[in-house]
């Protein structure tokens, strides 16, 4: 099974990298590719992910886009994917 991963800022700088293919044996599930990317990547990707103060939650800052659909739901990490599909590690940001 082969994902498109899209990396945008701060991911990015992390993963020194846009855009990766990666290559799985098997389908797999979001929590799946999380777990890959946090021992290529380590603590710091981790990071990113989850909120600071409560754990098991996303960051508020955190949209994880997959084939063009951003959402959450309480099975979300459940997520099956399939091959070819796009997901895009985004955080959104505000400012002022």
């Amino acid at each position: 099974m082969k994902l498109n991963v899209h990396f945008e800022p701060p991911f990015n700088e992390l993963t020194k990298e846009l855009h990766k293919t990666v290559d799985f044996e098997k389908n797999i599930t979001l929590e799946e590719l999380l777990e890959h990317f946090y021992k290529r990547y380590g603590e710091k990707f981790k990071e990113l992910i989850w909120d600071k103060n409560k754990k098991g939650v996303f960051s508020s800052f955190l949209s994880i886009i997959i084939n063009g659909h951003s959402y959450r739901h309480d099975r979300f990490l459940q997520t099956n994917l399939k091959n070819g599909d796009d997901i895009t590690f985004l955080y959104l940001y505000f400012g002022g």
